[in-house]
């Protein structure tokens, strides 16, 4: 271990025990044992597949939270890690073109001070060597959707919230789109849309996380 390591030591999140070297925040045990692993496959409106690495519960909720609302940038670089883990064995079926990220309204930027799907975004399209190109604008004074709950009305909120700002990269195309997390798919599945309504030829979804799905009770 070096200096820094002695000063600083990697340690895993929940356990607290010294993580072994090429592991971060969390140890592969207390990700096992947390359930964080997404290995349910989903689907979303207008994208030709979709997926996630991680579960939205718990400490990657927190996470999700610390890197969000909180400004610890650095959980970008981890959360994209994992992603492209989810990208890399598709790599080959999707041939894709360039990356791309849901956007935020200029004022809900200027307040948090970066945009979180648009930093993994980049992190992702470099560690695959692809292009990270902004596609799409969102408009101002559209309700967040954290705040609603109803999932017809998430859908309802997101209809006409975004609008093409790069149409002719979009054209004939092959786009993979990134998000942070995924609940009801609204947001990515309309932004999916306005992709393939201006020349897409194909449009990949993947999120940091995706909300538990909720069983119903018999």
């Amino acid at each position: 271990m070096g200096v820094l390591g002695l000063i600083y030591p990697n340690r895993c999140k929940c356990c607290n025990k010294d993580l072994p070297k090429g592991e971060r925040i969390l140890c592969y045990n207390c990700l096992k044992k947390g359930n964080y692993y997404l290995y349910e496959a989903f689907d979303i409106d207008n994208a030709d597949e979709a997926d996630a690495p991680f579960v939205y519960r718990d400490f990657i909720r927190n996470a999700v939270h610390d890197y969000k609302f909180r400004g610890k940038k650095s959980y970008a670089d981890w959360f994209s890690a994992f992603m492209v883990e989810c990208i890399a064995s598709k790599l080959d079926k999707w041939d894709i073109d360039f990356i791309t990220y849901v956007p935020m309204s200029f004022f809900a930027r200027l307040r948090r001070g970066y945009n979180q799907s648009e930093l993994v975004a980049k992190m992702v399209a470099k560690r695959l060597d692809l292009p990270c190109l902004k596609t799409l604008k969102k408009k101002p004074f559209v309700k967040r959707q954290s705040g609603i709950r109803v999932k017809d009305k998430r859908f309802e909120n997101v209809q006409n919230a975004f609008k093409i700002s790069n149409g002719q990269a979009v054209k004939n195309k092959r786009i993979l789109i990134i998000d942070d997390v995924i609940t009801t798919g609204a947001t990515i599945s309309v932004c999916a849309k306005i992709l393939r309504q201006n020349g897409a030829d194909a449009v990949f979804a993947v999120s940091m996380t995706k909300t538990p799905v909720k069983r119903q009770k018999i």
